[in-house]
């Protein structure tokens, strides 16, 4: 059996949501893998296949590919983890995503595809009826740290991409300073990726982002936060998401706050395996302020997020 990825671009999502998968289940003898990015698939590629993975694929070579692929009776599977077809238009990806060309491709590859997978619940529901076959699938975790160094001070770190400064700037803003005034030097804040408008002013820490998946988890490990910060609007492009941010957090030990809502109210366990709040500043300086001072359970939710 040979299985062939399409994307436009190998981001984290298309290593969690099934190159990493499909990796390992070659390792494991029961197929052969290949992936390629759109713009380079070629004749060979498309005889070689047997089954077509559309991961995110967006473009009028996919497009075309995918039409090639029905027409030949060949296996089509679209993979699916953010909401492409109403992305909101103060990200920075929502000009490319907001063309006609663009939802016109993707409504075209998914309608050419027989099998959807998405790890979202909610995206499921809202485009899985059209597909002959759907499944919810997960993402792993790809890397865990065995013990968890202890720092000279608390830290609190939030890890994002550059588009979620509006999101932390709108949840968190307030609770930081509060934080801030509240804990002075004895804690320390860093924002990776993102960088809301109050670290300069605050004095945070910002540290770059980090390009490449496995750069940006050997980053993450150096960071040893013991607290992470997860904040997410409760907007219906957002309930879209899948809870990777725990799975991220979790795997290096940190004991993560996360807002109450979809997605993460699909992995948090309240008190167990992380906190859940609501976006409110009176909610999240609270539970900030209990993992700060209560040693027990952040200790207790890290040692179970591991």
């Amino acid at each position: 059996m040979n299985v062939l990825v399409i994307s436009t671009t190998f981001i984290p999502s298309v290593l969690l949501c099934g190159h990493c998968q499909l990796e390992y289940l070659e390792k494991q003898g029961k197929l052969n893998y290949k992936f390629v990015i759109s713009h380079f698939i070629n004749r060979r590629n498309v005889e070689w296949a047997d089954i077509f993975v559309f991961l995110r694929s967006d473009s009028d070579i996919d497009a075309y590919v995918s039409k090639i692929a029905k027409n030949a009776g060949k296996k089509r599977i679209y993979v699916l983890d953010d909401d492409l077809l109403n992305v909101p238009d103060y990200l920075s990806s929502s000009p490319y995503y907001l063309l006609p060309s663009t939802n016109r491709n993707i409504r075209t590859i998914m309608s050419n595809c027989d099998t959807f997978l998405t790890p979202s619940p909610v995206l499921m529901e809202k485009y899985g009826k059209s597909f002959e076959h759907r499944y919810l699938i997960s993402e792993p975790s790809l890397n865990r740290i065995s013990k968890k160094p202890q720092n000279e001070k608390i830290k609190i770190g939030f890890a994002g991409s550059i588009d979620r400064a509006q999101d932390i700037n709108q949840i968190l803003s307030g609770a930081i300073r509060k934080i801030v005034e509240k804990y002075g030097d004895s804690i320390e804040i860093e924002f990776l990726g993102a960088k809301p408008e109050f670290v300069n002013e605050l004095g945070l820490k910002h540290l770059p982002y980090q390009d490449g998946y496995d750069a940006y988890t050997a980053f993450m490990a150096k960071c040893n936060w013991d607290i992470g910060l997860a904040p997410m609007p409760e907007t219906q492009f957002h309930r879209c998401k899948y809870f990777n941010k725990y799975v991220e957090y979790a795997s290096f030990g940190i004991a993560g706050i996360y807002s109450d809502c979809e997605p993460y109210i699909y992995g948090i366990r309240g008190r167990e395996n992380g906190l859940l709040v609501k976006n409110t500043t009176e909610d999240w300086v609270a539970a900030i302020s209990e993992l700060i001072e209560n040693e027990k359970l952040r200790k207790a939710i890290s040692k179970e997020c591991l």
